[in-house]
């Protein structure tokens, strides 16, 4: 078990230098996680909390969960054409082996009309981050190892993601920019950098009939020194309610998506990742659940926000 638990260490490692943050399945269902420009897009409070256990039955496997609240700023009686504000708070902790962070930002959006059915909107999420190692679980040949001796395994630090996207009723594109500052990461071993991490994702909702919709959608990662991460989703709903889904993972998984909503305020949402990459013979695979709570009261649609698919 202690030689298991080594080689995950060593494996953990280029890994974690690599992608760095955490990895949604359902981000279509949580885009505000991802991007702070979505703040403000809905017409009411909208809160979001989430749990991910990746590759199960794997020693240290990352574990992830995360909370997310936002809403508008706007006028009263103004129309949804208004540009208007938004604001929100993120916190999320993720463990992976030894190591781990907490992490919590606050949001802000600025939402502006471009033309009659285009929108954009402009965002930054503002925060610290505190990255730890729990040394206890490294096994090490020098315990005096310099790469290893710093703060008590704890290094706190400011953080910064801004965003960006373009919407209307039936499609979005958006651009997020995750550890935009490239902290330094010197105490935690030798030489080591937080990279910048680019997320870039679009997707369109097609009208089957007046009842049924399909929204497919990708996600594309990109970060320095690391091949890129790309998603593709396709999400059939009912109603814009109850939704099916389907996502591949290039070189690491694919999966499949539920969205169900229940007692008229609370939708919840649910995912599955079958790995498909070596990982996959220890068993690997992954859970990922998303409990969303939007309280919005009926409105005058000449009043209420768009609704662009992400934004259910």
């Amino acid at each position: 078990m202690r030689n298991r638990a080594l080689l995950f260490t060593l494996l953990l490692v280029p890994m974690a230098i690599a992608q760095q943050t955490s990895q949604y399945t359902q981000y279509v269902f949580n885009m505000f996680a991802i991007n702070p420009a979505v703040a403000g897009s809905k017409d009411c409070i909208d809160v979001r909390m989430g749990f991910r256990k990746q590759w199960m039955d794997f020693p240290g496997a990352p574990t992830t969960g995360w909370a997310t609240v936002h809403g508008s700023i706007r006028p009263k009686g103004k129309s949804f054409r208004a540009n208007r504000h938004g604001v929100g708070a993120f916190v999320e902790a993720d463990q992976a082996g030894p190591l781990g962070y907490t992490s919590l930002s606050l949001a802000y959006a600025y939402h502006m009309q471009l033309n009659r059915d285009y929108f954009m909107s402009m965002g930054l999420y503002a925060g610290i981050r505190q990255e730890k190692l729990d040394i206890g679980q490294v096994t090490v040949l020098d315990n005096n190892d310099p790469a290893l001796a710093f703060n008590g395994g704890v290094l706190l630090f400011p953080d910064i993601t801004p965003g960006i996207q373009i919407y209307n009723k039936t499609f979005w594109a958006g651009l997020s920019i995750q550890q935009a500052l490239g902290n330094d990461m010197g105490d935690i071993g030798l030489e080591s950098r937080l990279a910048r991490q680019f997320l870039l994702t679009t997707g369109k909702r097609f009208r089957i009939d007046k009842q049924l919709s399909v929204v497919p959608s990708t996600l594309l990662k990109i970060a320095p020194g690391a091949p890129m991460a790309m998603d593709l989703n396709v999400m059939l709903e009912y109603k814009r309610m109850l939704g099916l889904g389907f996502s591949y993972r290039n070189q690491d998984a694919i999966a499949a998506m539920v969205k169900l909503p229940f007692l008229k305020i609370f939708t919840l949402g649910y995912s599955y990742d079958l790995t498909t990459s070596a990982l996959r013979h220890a068993g690997a695979n992954t859970h990922e659940i998303i409990l969303a709570i939007y309280p919005c009261p009926a409105e005058d649609p000449q009043k209420a926000i768009v609704r662009c698919p992400i934004f259910d």
